[in-house]
């Protein structure tokens, strides 16, 4: 069954950083996108994901994914060291890059950022909330060949 990922976490709000946000912001569609989809899509592991800013305030990385939520955060941190460096970068109280770009502290750190959803599941043994999914526990890679994708 997929998990769900709510991470979201405050940005800086200094001049500089505001400069670099929207500097990510113009090039997320030509230079981050791409990159970001082939890594996914290789993972064989995430149904759905994006990346939100709100008012300037936020930025949020939502996914929902099959597997071992280490295993996940692992994924990223070695497929996407580059974006991850830059949005830690943007958020206040992060810890420094050379601190994160560890296993066991890029997964710590993200588990701290990840907000709840409202409501419970059943299978809901972290209290992470409620996540509907309207093909039950089927993972990416058993819906891929059913959909003639590989």
């Amino acid at each position: 069954m997929a998990t769900a990922l709510n991470m979201t976490m405050k940005l800086k709000q200094d001049a500089d950083s505001l400069k670099q946000l929207q500097g990510l912001k113009a090039i997320f569609a030509s230079k981050v996108q791409k990159p970001m989809e082939e890594a996914m899509r290789t993972s064989k592991l995430i149904h759905f994901a994006r990346v939100l800013v709100i008012d300037d305030k936020y930025i949020q990385v939502l996914t929902e994914f099959d597997g071992d939520k280490q295993v996940y955060t692992e994924f990223f941190r070695k497929a996407l060291p580059d974006l991850f460096k830059t949005i830690f970068s943007l958020v206040e109280g992060a810890p420094a890059w050379d601190e994160l770009n560890q296993p066991d502290a890029f997964y710590a750190y993200s588990r701290t950022q990840n907000v709840r959803a409202l409501g419970d599941n059943a299978t809901d043994t972290e209290h992470e909330g409620y996540l509907f999914s309207a093909y039950g526990n089927k993972s990416v890679k058993e819906i891929l060949p059913k959909i003639g994708m590989q």
